[in-house]
């Protein structure tokens, strides 16, 4: 009989994360998955996933902008399984802060879901993920090292989520093996998918490939990292080239 092996995708319910979620699935994964708003997408997708195979998929709603809240997932997480391989921190708000208008909440908020929560749930599965040489991935962008108009505090904040990356490689190491993947222009986010043609093609025309990227390269590109059992440390961009520039 083959082992069990679980990934948790933080925010696997929706675009990139319901991507992740279905494709580690599809590789032979059980799927804890995490979900804050998207009670109903959350249940359409665990229903689906239980479908092909059964008790394969168990949902977990946290507020990741509370402490105590993250405490309780972890404690869920750690009753519900043994068996933790795959740890994918991909959970984010992202949202417009110019300095006109910024305020501690904002940061409060942008900061606890791209870094904060990410440091609580290493923290509180490092253990579990050690015991069965697991791994650490996190989701980051490919723009925010560059700094992003008018975006200053989740650039502050993914900054920061790459860094820990670096130094949680360092610091976990030899048991746990720590990447990140900055995606470029995946999907149109949420807030610009009604946005003007004009915006949309300028942001084209800055990447190399010339077209935006699907979820499923970052999905594939995140199976990649948790079966690469010789990397740790690396942030892969996935973005067309438009890091180059």
């Amino acid at each position: 009989m083959n082992k069990t092996k679980t990934a948790l995708i933080t925010g696997g319910s929706k675009r990139i994360g319901k991507s992740i979620s279905e494709y580690f699935h599809a590789q032979g994964f059980n799927i804890a998955l995490h979900y804050n708003h998207s009670y109903i997408e959350a249940t359409k997708l665990s229903n689906s996933l239980n479908k092909k195979r059964k008790n394969s998929c168990k949902n977990f709603k946290a507020v990741l902008t509370q402490e105590e809240m993250v405490y309780d997932f972890i404690k869920g997480i750690l009753k519900e399984y043994s068996d933790l391989k795959v740890l994918i921190n991909n959970a984010s708000s992202f949202y417009p802060t110019p300095i006109e208008s910024v305020s501690l909440e904002n940061w409060h908020d942008l900061s606890f879901t791209n870094l904060v929560s990410p440091i609580i749930l290493i923290k509180g599965l490092k253990d579990l993920l050690n015991k069965n040489a697991g791994c650490i991935i996190n989701i980051s962008d490919a723009m925010a090292s560059k700094g992003i108009n008018k975006f200053s505090l989740y650039s502050a904040a993914k900054s920061g989520l790459e860094t820990i990356t670096k130094s949680f490689a360092k610091e976990l190491s030899p048991h746990i093996r720590v990447n990140a993947i900055a995606p470029g222009a995946i999907l149109w986010p949420e807030l610009q998918e009604s946005g003007d043609g004009n915006q949309k093609k300028s942001i084209l025309d800055s990447i190399p490939l010339g077209r935006t990227g699907n979820a499923q390269d970052i999905a594939a590109a995140a199976y990649f990292l948790s079966q690469s059992l010789y990397m740790t440390g690396q942030v892969i961009n996935v973005d067309g080239g438009i890091s180059l520039s």
